[in-house]
């Protein structure tokens, strides 16, 4: 037993304080929370957090639709509105004037970012609204996924460090305690000596 470290404040004997058992149980509960407690809270927020982003993903599926536009002009100091599918995630772009047909058979036009490679003229894909104006290529699941793995560990890091701070706060306070509690029994002790020393 005396090979684990704290293991000495769960047994009884004279010299173990209140405080030391508070610290124990301090210790327990939180070494409880950081191994169970906090990997439940991240497992909580990523499904909570998943389960908002499919439905994003299923109602931007509804609303948006993947069509095809063709460049009109290129311009280098426009500022684009969205990116084209071609141009998503790549770099060497630029900036164009496309056209493209709504559902209901009428022209419009937007600025979009394409790859440096297209010329006036030629077809790319673009993702209009259910008004056929421009708008973002919907998220996909795998994107949604990440996401929420990405909040669950998250919600369970800042939970794991919000207990480990709250009992390295909790061990501050009782070391002060202690180290008070141990300066009144030096000046005790201390005082019952010099009466000893004089012969009192």
């Amino acid at each position: 037993m005396r090979s684990v470290p704290g293991l000495w404040r769960w047994r009884r004997n004279p010299l173990r304080r209140r405080s030391d058992v508070v610290e124990a149980w301090a210790s327990l509960v939180t070494v409880g929370l950081v191994v169970v407690g906090a990997p439940l809270a991240g497992l909580a927020a990523g499904q909570s957090v998943g389960s908002d982003l499919q439905r994003t993903v299923q109602r931007q599926r509804a609303e948006r639709h993947r069509t095809t536009a063709h460049v009109v002009s290129v311009d280098r100091h426009r500022a684009p509105v969205v990116d084209s599918e071609a141009a998503h995630g790549q770099d060497g772009t630029r900036v164009a004037l496309v056209r493209w047909r709504t559902p209901d058979g009428e022209s419009r036009t937007g600025v979009v970012r394409i790859e440096a490679r297209h010329v006036v003229g030629d077809p790319l894909a673009v993702w209009t609204d259910r008004r056929g104006r421009l708008t973002e290529r919907p998220m996909d699941e795998s994107t949604a996924t990440t996401n929420a793995v990405a909040a669950g560990f998250g919600v369970a890091g800042a939970a794991a460090a919000l207990v480990c701070g709250a009992r390295q706060l909790l061990g501050w306070r009782i070391m002060r305690r202690r180290l008070a509690d141990w300066a009144r029994e030096w000046t005790r002790v201390s005082e019952d000596w010099g009466r000893a020393g004089a012969g009192g």
